[in-house]
């Protein structure tokens, strides 16, 4: 066996696992507004536990109604929520695939919001996350006791429920860490001064759940093994916080790290500390040296998580005793079956993570519902037909992009006939100049993956072809699947030649500038384009209309390229225009007034345009003409593979 020690049962409290693969817990936000289970959600983790995973820990519920922290988060307050979760359990339970499942129970203490709740967050102490956040209440000793038996009836609740076990959200400055930290922890009560008062909070829940639920009933928890901001828990008093857990009766321990309002850091080789969502931009494998550390220390397992989305380095990461189990979240997310595959030594057809964040990080945090921009199916398990056709049909697919790749995908899997064509001689469009600037070169992985799985197809691929009309008279198809893309935007700017201007995907094809450089546009791919000149030693000039730069992008990718911006020396003006160019002089207006600055190239981030060129011909191509795609409105990866997915299952 290729991954042995991955693939080795391991002995969790009263349960023994299969494997030492488990889903981390990821809010999906697939629950109804009373925070209800749904069959969405239902389907969801049954796919995952049909994938072969060891155990899945589902997501944070919310227990208390101040204390929930998404609209559609999932809940476990009464006896209805309960029902609605034992369809859960049972389904995958009725898998008989010995899949384990355990619920996390969450209270976003401090970090919840009364626009979600209608309630006042509570806290510890009356110390808000970070600035701008509501003030909570202080929490009273008899308010306390209440939570505290909170916890305890939430964790029966879940074994009613049919889970085999309870896991406890510890990290990320949501309640129960808001006890531990000092950071949060003002009081001058038992609960809160030096560790023995800052830790009863948690040994008393902990305390409360096996005297009710048993030494047969498992109880983990999930902690922040290092918070990664100056004065707060570092893995050495974490440690001594798991020790105390442990001899309380703790079963597991999952090891994150990080937490609100976190340090910002110079040396973006350690990028994860500063960027609690573990973006592309992280390491593989960044915090397994937390659970390595905790794990010398403890004699219960150990749970490591954060960018592992690779079968081997799993296998590597027990194999070296750093953690018992590994826990994978966005990898789930992007391949369910990445366990079984793993197992049967089929990793070329793993799907793979980007970490882009795009479909989940992103849209969790704007309160939305979870999607993936590699695989189109999250959130719509069993819902999109992959049956085989009884009609077979000629299907011609225009454009060699992410949506026409899946296009192609999708409708050979359905039987059909498939032939697609790309005007360039490589497949990818822009995929390949998304993965050339510093710190994406995984989405060039995900190229791979389509064009590897395109191969296996024996699907038809012309390239290098732009006499695209013709071809479709000669081979009048059934149904004509149009993904032609878009191309880059620009505009008149007064005094501008244009033998000194460029787009930003002439400089990431690779021609050259003359410095100074003034990248027009501050959205991601104006700041990836400053960043890759920069990085090449390049002056470079960062110009956006709008107040910030990266706007519509998560707070970690704008941390990130304030930091990488500020290590190289790159200038960013926002709310700023070019307003002309003179001779080889550059003239801003922000405000404030005017402001002149040298430049040799002009490069234009702002924005693309469809490639709709042929679109009133390509609609007599065929008696059915589908567009997807940039073609369609130019958008990101999510998109465009969800259009072209759904475009080639629909034929």
């Amino acid at each position: 066996m290729k991954y042995p020690n991955l693939f080795e049962p391991l002995r969790l409290g009263s349960i023994t696992l299969k494997n030492r693969l488990a889903m981390a817990q990821m809010t999906m936000n697939y629950a109804t507004e009373e925070g209800f289970a749904t069959e969405r959600l239902v389907r969801h983790y049954v796919e995952r536990a049909r994938g072969g995973v060891g155990l899945i820990f589902v997501e944070g519920t919310f227990f208390t109604a101040e204390g929930r922290g998404y609209r559609n988060q999932l809940g476990i307050t009464s006896d209805r929520h309960v029902e609605k979760l034992r369809s859960l359990t049972d389904a995958v339970h009725g898998l008989g695939n010995s899949v384990k499942i355990f619920l996390q129970i969450q209270h976003a203490g401090a970090r919840a919001s009364s626009k979600v709740t209608g309630l006042q967050p509570v806290a510890p102490s009356a110390l808000p996350p970070y600035p701008g956040t509501e003030t909570p209440h202080a929490l009273t000793r008899e308010e306390i006791k209440e939570l505290v038996q909170a916890h305890v009836d939430a964790a029966m609740r879940v074994k009613e429920a049919g889970f085999d076990g309870v896991d406890i959200h510890c990290a990320h400055g949501y309640l129960v860490p808001g006890f531990l930290s000092p950071l949060s922890n003002a009081r001058t009560d038992e609960y809160g001064g030096d560790l023995s008062g800052r830790t009863r909070f948690l040994m008393e829940i902990i305390g409360g759940i096996k005297k009710h639920l048993g030494r047969d009933f498992p109880l983990t928890i999930k902690v922040s093994g290092d918070e990664y901001i100056e004065g707060g828990l570092d893995t050495e008093k974490m440690t001594e916080i798991a020790l105390l857990a442990q001899e309380a009766g703790l079963d597991g321990i999952t090891c994150s790290a990080g937490t609100v309002g976190g340090k910002k850091i110079e040396d973006l080789s350690q990028a994860h500390k500063v960027l609690r969502t573990m973006p592309m931009m992280t390491g593989h494998g960044c915090l397994v040296h937390i659970a390595a550390r905790m794990k010398r220390s403890l004699r219960i397992p150990v749970v490591t998580v954060g960018r592992i989305n690779d079968p081997a380095l799993a296998e590597e990461v027990v194999a070296q005793g750093k953690a018992d189990l590994v826990a994978m979240g966005r990898a789930l997310l992007a391949d369910p079956y990445l366990p079984v595959k793993a197992f049967e030594e089929r990793e070329e057809e793993i799907r793979p993570c980007m970490g882009c964040n795009e479909g989940c990080y992103k849209r969790i945090l704007q309160q939305q519902e979870i999607r993936c921009s590699v695989n189109p199916s999250v959130g719509r398990e069993g819902e999109v037909s992959s049956e085989k056709t009884d009609r077979p049909k000629k299907v011609i697919i225009l454009g060699g992009g992410p949506a026409g790749l899946e296009a192609a995908n999708a409708a050979h899997e359905r039987g059909h006939q498939v032939v697609l064509i790309e005007k360039e001689k490589e497949l990818g469009g822009q995929l390949l100049l998304a993965a050339i600037p510093p710190g994406r070169k995984e989405i060039g992985g995900f190229r791979e993956f389509l064009l590897k799985r395109l191969r296996k197809t024996g699907v038809k691929v012309i390239a290098g072809k732009t006499a695209m009309t013709s071809y479709l008279k000669e081979n009048r198809p059934d149904v004509l699947v149009v993904a032609t893309g878009s191309k880059p935007k620009m505009f008149d700017i007064p005094g501008l030649d244009e033998s000194r201007t460029l787009t930003a995907w002439d400089v990431l094809s690779g021609k050259s500038v003359k410095p100074p450089c003034l990248v027009l546009g501050a959205g991601l791919v104006g700041c990836e384009t400053a960043d890759f000149l920069a990085e090449r030693g390049q002056e470079v000039f960062l110009v956006e209309a709008l107040p910030e730069m990266a706007a519509g992008s998560d707070g970690d990718t704008k941390a990130y390229f304030n930091l990488r911006f500020q290590q190289r020396g790159v200038r960013v003006y926002t709310s700023t225009e070019l307003h002309r160019v003179e001779g080889e002089t550059a003239i801003l207006k922000d405000g404030k007034g005017e402001m002149r600055i040298a430049v040799g190239t002009v490069v234009f981030a702002v924005g693309a345009v469809p490639e709709g060129g042929g679109s009133e011909e390509y609609a007599c191509s065929a008696p059915v003409v589908i567009r997807v795609g940039d073609c369609v409105k130019p958008r990101n990866i999510l998109e465009s593979v969800r259009e072209g997915f759904d475009a080639g299952r629909s034929i």
